[in-house]
């Protein structure tokens, strides 16, 4: 086997990531609340030897509005209550869970995280994550916290979390019956931080975790993200659109981290991809056009639902500045023009795109004709490009697909790793069962076959999986970059 080796993590997302994969006639009905719906995924994916199960979350907000988008947003359970009952059923797989800075505060934070890798045997990875959402900041009597403050807040907090995990060192606890020594007070260990966000006294009530620092996991492109990753990341996972795109933001963060860290540290870098197999490329490209009828348009999917002065307001400017996916209310042929900058509503839902009216589109509109050539093989040129196709694409969301048989899909994993622009993959699936079975069943052991992915698990630790050292302790380091604050 050689010495570089393919992450493979798995993003449980309960009704997957295409928005209308729930309607699936093959998809079941989830039972968000329900252990053994969970514990299914776990056993396919650690069967399959996966580095690590992941808990995404967002905090409550629009839930009514959520079912129009991401329906997995209407019933989650809290994450570490269900990581802590993932790790009972289950060995050797890590353990992500997913909290916002923002919404805790880092001793309430470095106490749950320290406890479930303590109860999880050193399997446990903390994602940080650090969107703004107002109707969330309402459930925690606080401001929508946008902007670099948020960042800020992240940097102090992250800091502070980790030394509290440091704050009572390796055998602190004596438990010397004879002497009657419980603890060597000389290794415990008072914060006294004193920051622009957080006065923390702390120490933190329990051993150091079993992997000394509970790795991190981050996403997001901006420039403000692209530091916090650099800062602070172990893994990292983002949508870049093509191999050339992923080395060209990996280069720079690594470059980021070498001097914000003052050292080369190992970041991996696991881009998000959502696999949809099937026997051939046909079969697979008739699935994805079979979820893409099953999305929510408006009831007039030509003209829309909204009024003609919608067009010009606010809300409207708003979307359209945005190149997020078309949200409930305005997907139509009429915003779908409004956006690609060509009006397409004379051609019709069913209406092929020519190469004139392509001509007209702008830079969004082209990448949407790139996503669908991607996708489908439907091309201008080829006279197969549909305005349903085009509206799918500004609709079905940003999540790169691999649309083919099984050794497509392993080959595109393949050729990225070999690149250098993955270290791996933070896999997602369209919906429920069959494509996590499928890429588990079929795509994993072309990659085994091939030497680039375990055979066997090596190692019980998150840490371990990726060949990460567990960090010295930052009260016991000799060295004084260790002990700063």
């Amino acid at each position: 086997m050689p010495e570089r080796q393919l992450h493979l993590g798995y993003m449980h997302w309960l009704n997957g990531t295409h928005w209308g994969g729930w309607r699936h006639s093959h998809a079941p009905t989830a039972q968000a609340f329900e252990l053994e719906y969970a514990t299914r995924a776990l056993r396919i994916v650690e069967d399959a030897k996966f580095d690590f199960f992941f808990l995404g979350d967002t905090l409550p907000g629009d839930i009514v509005g959520e079912q129009w988008i991401t329906t997995h947003n209407t019933g989650r359970l809290e994450p570490f209550t269900l990581a802590s009952q993932l790790a009972l059923n289950s060995s050797r797989i890590g353990l992500v869970v997913t909290a916002h800075p923002t919404f805790y505060e880092p001793y309430i934070l470095a106490r749950l995280t320290a406890s479930l890798d303590h109860l999880s045997g050193g399997r446990l990875a903390w994602n940080v994550v650090l969107g703004a959402s107002d109707l969330a900041a309402r459930n925690f009597s606080l401001p929508d916290l946008g902007g670099a403050a948020r960042y800020e807040r992240a940097d102090e907090f992250i800091h502070v979390v980790r030394r509290l995990w440091d704050s009572i060192e390796d055998g602190a606890y004596l438990q010397d019956k004879k002497a009657g020594r419980y603890i060597d007070d000389t290794k415990v260990h008072r914060l006294d931080w004193r920051g622009r966000h957080f006065q923390v006294a702390g120490t933190l009530p329990l051993e150091r975790p079993p992997q000394g620092h509970v790795p991190l996991l981050y996403a997001g492109a901006s420039d403000l993200s692209r530091e916090l990753s650099a800062t602070w990341a172990d893994v990292n996972f983002t949508g870049p659109a093509t191999p050339e795109d992923s080395i060209a933001f990996n280069t720079d963060v690594r470059r980021r981290a070498e001097r914000l860290r003052g050292r080369v540290d190992p970041i991996f870098f696991l881009p998000g991809i959502t696999p949809l197999v099937a026997d051939t490329r046909a079969e697979a490209v008739e699935l994805y056009e079979e979820l893409n009828d099953l999305l929510p348009f408006d009831e007039d999917i030509v003209e829309g639902d909204q009024d003609e002065a919608y067009w010009s307001g606010p809300d409207w400017a708003r979307i359209s500045a945005s190149r997020s996916p078309l949200p409930k209310g305005v997907r139509s042929v009429r915003s779908l023009s409004e956006r690609v900058g060509a009006d397409l509503r004379p051609l019709g839902i069913d209406g092929t795109v020519k190469p004139d009216t392509a001509e007209r589109f702008n830079d969004y509109g082209r990448s949407l004709l790139r996503a669908v050539a991607q996708r489908t093989d439907r091309t201008v040129d080829n006279g197969g490009v549909r305005v349903k196709d085009v509206l799918a694409a500004s609709i079905a969301g940003n999540f790169p697909l691999v649309i083919g048989t099984a050794e497509h899909v392993a080959d595109t994993l393949v050729d990225w790793f070999d690149r250098g622009a993955a270290e791996g993959f933070n896999v997602s699936v369209p919906f429920l069962w069959e494509p996590l079975e499928r890429f588990a069943n079929e795509v994993v052991p072309l990659l085994q076959e091939r030497g680039v992915y375990r055979a066997e698990y090596t190692t019980d630790t998150f840490r371990g999986h990726f060949g990460l050292a567990t960090p010295p302790n930052s009260f016991a380091s000799t060295h004084p970059e260790e002990r700063s604050a």
